[in-house]
């Protein structure tokens, strides 16, 4: 009777009388569906020496997870990242769609299935101590620095020497926490004086405790910097800046409040330009309590507040990126420019403010910001005691302030002087794609088209170079280049459409350092 049962329920199926879902259920496995999700989005911090508390490297160690993996991709908790995509989009982008976090949910409750081991991509090929590859230079602190566990915030600034025989271009400066759990955030400094060496000399121990700025004015207040969550990037080709022989790198730690006394060991990596830097980026924090327009920045007591800040640019810019900074009691953010003719650039916007994950956010294609133009910001801060961040119960009132517990408004933009042709210099077309050292970089614009589009690449050596159009399958459509040989630098490379057929393609570069992939879709 069982038997007949089962062949009944396979018939009415099979014939169409009972619903698809229960004909049949889709089967993920680790080794085709899940594990390509897991190495592209999790595991650059899920991994030994990273951020995460935990690795995601196995098949073992992301089914010990699994359950919380997809409670916090159902929230969208992770992976963290803050911007609001629909928005607009930026480079390094770490994001995954509904499908994505369905296919995890169904996974996961279909009892994760392993698969066929041998179909499990390889785990990607992360350098060691650092997310770029292998520095120039590495220039550690001196010394282990011990953070007493009194509860309270410290601000210490290290000054490491340089120690160049020469000037040189920087492709990239990275800083690494040596313990995550006490570094709450850094921003470096460059001078070429020995008044840093003055007051860390007056100073008892290693290093000088100082709030607010260096206690001087170096050549450079914004050198580089660092954030919880904050990936590292190389400055596109022929944009950099500049590390003077005889100068110091000065490295303020904002080491957060603990009660557990504990030491730092810190280090800092430094990538020279392979290519020759003829434009040096200035970092300014333009939007802060100065910029208000419904000041002054307090934030009373149990309430919500939002601040409006605006600043008139004062000459034609060219913006690289864009970096809020407050602290527990933001809520959200949003930054925009207005033209002088009444357009709007949208620069950010975070509905859902973490201050566990700040960043750096680099825009897809290098934005012109008209002089005369107004940046302009809506900060929302929420102090009150349902805010589960507050680090004040009963809620205080809260101002300006280095500590943990005080609150800032700051927003940093990357600049350079405008130059005419910026606004078309693409970076790249698909969001999240990352340059490193040694990889080819490409982007193609016009995108979407009906036309003919162009192949923007740009290589650190001479190389021959492929390049194919191919379709959604892989199959080839086009042989665009066939190793064809290009010197170093910036390329551009025409890429006629005329007789392909409206859809979406893939255009596929290869030469002596990797293979780039670009979608392109061809319009009607």
């Amino acid at each position: 009777m069982k038997h007949c049962f089962s062949l009944l329920l396979l018939a009415l199926a099979l014939f169409g009388v009972l619903p698809a879902a229960q004909a049949q259920t889709t089967q993920y496995t680790f080794s085709q569906d899940i594990a390509p999700l897991v190495y592209n989005h999790c595991t650059r911090c899920h991994r030994t020496g990273e951020v995460a508390p935990f690795p995601l490297t196995t098949y073992a160690e992301v089914v010990s997870h699994a359950q919380t993996i997809k409670y916090v991709t159902g929230t969208r908790y992770m992976p963290p990242w803050k911007p609001d995509p629909n928005y607009r989009h930026y480079l390094d982008e770490n994001t995954l769609t509904d499908a994505e976090i369905a296919k995890i949910r169904d996974w996961v409750d279909g009892g994760t299935p392993q698969g066929n081991p041998a179909l499990i991509p390889a785990v990607p090929a992360y350098p060691s101590g650092s997310q770029l590859g292998t520095p120039d230079m590495v220039i550690p602190m001196a010394q282990a620095f011990t953070h007493l566990g009194n509860g309270q915030d410290m601000y210490r600034i290290f000054v490491l020497p340089v120690n160049m025989p020469a000037d040189r271009d920087i492709a990239a400066i990275e800083f690494r926490a040596g313990n995550k759990s006490i570094v709450h955030h850094v921003i470096i400094g460059m001078d070429t004086t020995q008044q840093a060496q003055a007051l860390d000399a007056a100073a008892p121990g290693y290093g000088y405790t100082q709030f607010g700025g260096f206690g001087f004015n170096p050549v450079e207040t914004n050198f580089a910097a660092w954030v919880p969550g904050m990936q590292a990037r190389f400055y596109p080709t022929g944009m950099g800046k500049k590390l003077y022989r005889h100068s110091s790198l000065l490295v303020q730690v904002h080491y957060g409040p603990n009660y557990v006394t504990q030491t730092d060991s810190s280090v800092v990596n430094v990538f020279f330009a392979r290519q020759p830097v003829t434009r040096y980026i200035q970092t300014l924090p333009a939007i802060s309590p100065v910029t208000l327009t419904n000041g002054p920045f307090i934030i009373p007591a149990n309430q919500i507040s939002t601040f409006h800040a605006q600043i008139v640019v004062p000459f034609e810019a060219t913006m690289l990126s864009i970096a809020p900074h407050a602290h527990f009691l933001s809520k959200g953010w949003k930054v925009w420019a207005v033209k002088p003719n009444g357009d709007t650039i949208r620069l950010v916007k975070i509905n859902d403010w973490d201050f566990r994950w700040q960043g750096i956010y680099r825009f897809t294609s290098l934005q012109r910001i008209p002089a005369g133009s107004r940046l302009m910001a809506d900060a929302t801060y929420d102090n009150t005691a349902q805010n589960p961040r507050n680090p004040n119960s009963p809620p205080q009132t809260v101002q300006w302030g280095e500590s943990t517990t005080a609150e800032m408004l700051l927003t940093y933009f990357d600049v350079l002087p405008y130059r005419a042709g910026d606004e078309n210099i693409v970076l790249s077309t698909v969001p999240g794609v990352a340059t490193t050292p040694g990889t080819v970089q490409m982007a193609v614009f016009p995108n979407p088209t009906s036309a003919t589009t162009t192949i923007n690449f740009q290589m650190e050596r001479a190389s021959p170079v492929t390049v194919s159009l191919l379709d959604g399958t892989g199959r080839l459509v086009r042989a665009v280049v066939r190793s064809k040989a290009y010197p170093a630098g910036p390329q551009q490379l025409p890429l006629p459409l005329t007789g392909v057929a409206p859809g979406i393609y893939i255009v596929r570069l290869e030469s002596n350092e990797g293979t780039r992939n670009e979608k392109l879709v061809v319009a009607e």
